[in-house]
């Protein structure tokens, strides 16, 4: 089986949940003894148009210069027309990650059987990205997306999604009720000695009072600037609490700005991209995870990778925050996605920890979250493949 593996982003780097789903579908299909190529846009204007992503895999890029309106569109509709004019026949089936670099590939006349994953829409992650900026063109660029995802979702042979939330989404905005695959994501598991050096981690960041960590792109929908205010409202009655924010994104100057406004620039350390093998050294350190989400959680994958690492998680009651808290078992969501809600909420953790046995609840956790394994999600994913489970 030759399978052509399209995304909107690259398999080379993983910033971020789509780049780690992206490339772990790649393996899965590799090690089901499938052909993989994948396909995307060029993550940067000067990045190379083709490059080896793992053994046995090529990356093609669609030129790409970053444009995300009407433009961006017609770059990746002609790249895609001259890529499949070199590339067609050379493939069984294609499975879509994301909408707009598929969208170009259907409209330069790929025909093949597709399983569509969604992720989350794109042109509501697009809505909440420009807030008070919004004009006649941004309103314009989203119902075009709009119209990109219901074209794509209601033409494929099946979809995927990670939760039930993105379910019921599919049914809400596109009216697609039947051919959709519930696949919850995964994390890898933590190894012993990383638990057993958690002392010693605390010594060598420094960390003496309780700590909460967040790992998260910085853009508006994800809510940082939330947990910038309840870091500010817990700061009197609770001045040894220090912060962490991994991540970086174009919101990263401006939160630091934030912080510094509230006074809080002394206890939150925005610490930017961290590889992967640091996050899980922080997080095993760490107290208490927080998912401070705004809006648009079709999952949420640093949920699961913090209770795997043992750490009680936070929430905001958006998207499927509500059914991954649930059943990882410790946690607290709190009443809304407010600076107020999430500084109760941490409040009313950082209180039960201080009379709870936390190594038994570190150990509950993590048994819970090995529900939530890379092998159950693979199994499912080819499952769901036209043709073959699907």
């Amino acid at each position: 089986m030759r399978v052509l593996l399209v995304a909107d982003v690259s398999a080379e780097r993983v910033p971020g949940g789509e780049e780690r789903m992206l490339i772990r579908h790649m393996h899965a299909l590799h090690e089901a003894g499938m052909a993989v190529t994948v396909l995307s846009r060029q993550p940067t204007p000067d990045a190379p148009l083709c490059v080896t992503v793992m053994d046995g895999v090529e990356e093609h890029r669609l030129a790409y210069d970053g444009d995300r309106g009407w433009r961006g569109l017609m770059q990746l509709k002609a790249g895609a027309r001259r890529w499949w004019r070199q590339h067609q026949g050379a493939f069984d089936l294609v499975v879509a990650e994301q909408p707009f670099v598929m969208w170009a590939l259907a409209r330069a006349g790929c025909r093949l059987p597709r399983l569509q994953v969604c992720h989350a829409f794109a042109f509501e992650e697009y809505m909440t990205r420009y807030g008070l900026d919004w004009d006649w063109g941004h309103a314009a660029a989203a119902a075009t997306m709009r119209r990109i995802e219901a074209r794509l979702y209601r033409g494929a042979a099946r979809l995927l999604v990670l939760s039930a939330h993105m379910r019921q989404r599919l049914d809400e905005a596109f009216a697609i009720r039947t051919g959709v695959s519930v696949v919850a994501g995964g994390s890898d598991a933590v190894d012993d000695a990383l638990f057993a050096a958690r002392r010693s981690l605390r010594a060598e960041f420094g960390w003496q009072g309780p700590v909460v960590v967040s790992l998260r792109n910085l853009v508006p929908r994800t809510g940082i600037d939330l947990l910038v205010q309840a870091a500010a409202m817990l700061r009197h009655d609770h001045p040894d609490l220090r912060w962490q924010v991994i991540g970086t994104g174009a919101l990263l100057a401006p939160l630091r700005h934030l912080a510094a406004e509230l006074g809080v620039d002394d206890c939150i350390e925005f610490t930017g991209f961290l590889a992967e093998a640091e996050v899980k050294r922080r997080l095993v350190a760490a107290d208490l995870f927080m998912l401070p989400t705004r809006a648009l959680e079709g999952f949420g994958l640093v949920t699961v990778e913090a209770g795997v690492c043992g750490l009680p998680v936070v929430a905001t009651p958006v998207g499927a925050n509500v059914e991954v808290i649930h059943a990882l078992g410790h946690g607290l969501l709190s009443d809304d996605a407010t600076p107020e809600a999430l500084a109760r909420a941490v409040e009313v953790l950082l209180h039960a920890l201080d009379g709870a046995d936390v190594e038994a609840m570190r150990a509950e956790l993590r048994a819970a979250s090995s529900r939530f394994d890379w092998a159950h999600h693979d199994a499912g994913f080819l499952q769901a493949l036209p043709g073959i489970g699907g």
